[in-house]
C-alpha cells in the first residue's frame, strides 16, 4: 500500500457503520459489476460510472475533503493527466472553436477519479472485482463465440460496434483477471483466472485483431517478473501454459492466426516495394507516412483533434499522398503518432503522464514486499502496458469506450491499492 504521509495518518474518514449492508451490496456489486458487464451487454460502462459518481456526491464534502488529505499526494500525478487532458480539451475548444462532442471523451476522463473516491469510502472487497473480472473475460469469449458461429461474421465485435476495441479489452480483462491468481490459492475456483485470460485470448482471436498481440507480447516479461513476486511460481506456470496453447493456435487453420500473420509480413513488404496502400496494413502505414508529414508541419499543437481527415485530404489535393483506401479514415492507427499529428507535443505530453504516472504508482506498489495491495498493483501495471502496446496499431483514446474504460480500471484499481492493508480506510 502506499503509505499517506505521516502528519496525515491520524485523519480519518467520516464513515457509516462497516456493517451497514446497503454500503456493503453497492460496493461490492459494483465492483463485480463494472468488469463482469464491459464487454457482455452494452453500455455498462456508462451506468456503472454514472451510480459510481451519484454514491460519491451523496457522501458529502467533508468525506471527499478527508480522502483527498488522506491520499490526494500518492495519486496526484494520476489526477494531473486527467485534470490536465480536460483542461486543454476546453482550451481547445474555446481558442479553435472544436464541436462541443470533443469535450465529451475528456469529461469522463475527467469523472473517472471519481471511482477512487468511490473506493476509497464504500471499501468494497477486493475478491468481487476479481470474481467480475473473470466472469467479464470468460462472458467475452462466450459472446465473440456465440457470434461467431449464430451470425457468421468473419469478425466479432460484440456490443462494442468496434472489432479492434472488443478484441483489445478482451485481452486487458484476460491479463488483469490472470493477476488474481492469489486470491483463489487453495479453493475450488483456482482455475478461474487461468480460464480467464484463455477466454478473453480467445476472443481476440475471433475479433481478427492483431493489436491484441503486440499488447500481450509486451506485457508476458514484467507480468513473470513482478508477478511472480505476488504469486510464485504459480503465474509462471500458468502464463507459459497459455503461451504454448497460443503456438498450437498458431497452426490450427480455423484460428486464421497463421495466415493473418503471414498476410501481415506480405502486405509490409508490398508497401515497401510498391508502395500498395490498398491492404489492411498498407492503409496504416500510408496514415503513419502522412501523420509524420502533418507533425513535422505543425509540431506543437498538431493540426487540430478533429481534423485529422482535413488535413489527410488535404495532403492528397497537394500530390504528396497517393489517391488509396486511407483517405478514409480519420485516425493514424497509432496513439502516439496521431496524438503527435493532431494534438502535437502539448497533448503528446499528455498522453505520456496519462500512461506513465498509473504505471509508476502501480510500479511503487509492487515495490512494497508484503502490501496486500500487490495484486491491484499487478492488474493495473498489465492495464498500462497492454494499453502501450494496443496503441501501436490503435488509437486507444480515440472511441469513447477504451477511454472510459481506461479511466475508470485505472482508477478503481489505484483505490484498491489505496485501501488494502493497514490504514486509517482499513476496512
Amino acid at each position: 500500500m502506499i503509505a499517506p504521509p505521516a502528519a496525515d495518518r491520524a485523519v480519518d474518514v467520516p464513515r457509516q457503520p462497516v456493517a451497514d449492508p446497503m454500503r456493503a451490496l453497492l460496493g461490492n456489486g459494483l465492483m463485480f459489476l463494472l468488469p463482469a458487464l464491459v464487454l457482455t451487454t452494452p453500455d455498462s460502462l456508462t451506468v456503472v460510472q454514472a451510480v459510481m459518481l451519484v454514491a460519491v456526491l451523496a457522501a458529502g464534502r467533508a468525506r471527499w475533503a478527508a480522502i483527498w488529505r488522506l491520499h490526494g499526494r500518492a495519486v496526484r500525478w494520476i489526477a494531473f493527466g486527467f485534470v490536465g487532458y480536460f483542461l486543454v480539451s476546453l482550451l481547445r475548444l474555446a481558442v479553435f472553436e472544436h464541436p462541443l462532442r470533443t469535450l465529451d471523451g475528456p469529461f469522463r476522463l475527467l469523472l473517472s477519479l471519481s471511482c477512487i473516491a468511490f473506493v476509497c469510502l464504500y471499501r468494497p472487497r477486493q475478491r468481487w472485482f476479481w470474481l467480475g473480472m473473470c466472469v467479464g473475460a470468460i462472458g467475452a469469449g462466450v459472446v465473440a463465440l456465440a457470434e461467431w458461429q449464430l451470425a457468421g461474421v468473419d469478425r466479432v465485435e460484440g456490443f462494442t460496434h468496434h472489432a479492434i476495441t472488443f478484441g483489445d479489452l478482451a485481452v486487458a480483462l484476460g491479463v488483469m483477471a490472470l493477476c488474481s491468481l492469489s486470491e483463489w490459492r487453495g479453493g475450488r475456483w483456482g482455475w478461474l483466472p487461468v480460464a480467464a485470460l484463455v477466454s478473453g485470448l480467445a476472443a481476440s482471436v475471433l475479433s481478427g485483431s492483431r493489436g491484441g498481440w503486440v499488447g500481450l507480447l509486451l506485457v508476458v516479461p514484467p507480468l513473470l517478473h513482478y508477478g511472480s513476486a505476488v504469486h510464485g511460481r504459480r503465474i509462471v506456470h500458468a502464463v507459459l501454459a497459455v503461451l504454448a496453447l497460443c503456438v498450437v493456435a498458431y497452426f490450427v487453420p480455423a484460428t486464421s492466426i497463421e495466415r493473418r500473420t503471414m498476410d501481415a509480413v506480405h502486405e509490409v513488404q508490398r508497401w515497401f516495394a510498391v508502395n500498395d496502400a490498398t491492404t489492411h496494413v498498407g492503409v496504416r502505414l500510408e496514415l503513419w507516412k502522412a501523420s509524420w508529414m502533418m507533425i513535422s508541419e505543425h509540431p506543437w499543437l498538431g493540426v487540430g483533434r478533429d481534423n485529422f481527415f482535413t488535413a489527410l485530404n488535404a495532403l492528397h489535393a497537394e500530390g504528396r499522398l497517393q489517391a488509396s483506401p486511407a483517405l478514409v479514415y480519420s485516425s493514424s492507427h497509432n496513439d502516439l503518432i496521431h496524438t503527435l499529428a493532431t494534438g502535437g507535443l502539448l497533448d503528446f505530453s499528455l498522453l505520456l503522464v496519462m500512461y506513465l504516472a498509473p504505471l509508476l504508482f502501480f510500479l511503487r506498489v509492487l515495490a512494497q514486499p508484503g502490501s496486500e495491495g500487490r495484486t491491484a498493483a499487478l492488474a493495473g501495471m498489465s492495464l498500462v502496458v497492454c494499453y502501450f502496446g494496443f496503441g501501436q496499431t490503435e488509437v486507444m483514446f480515440w472511441l469513447m469506450m477504451p477511454k472510459i474504460f481506461y479511466g475508470m480500471m485505472v482508477c478503481v484499481l489505484a483505490g484498491l491499492c489505496l485501501t488494502a492493508g493497514p490504514s486509517p480506510l482499513k476496512r
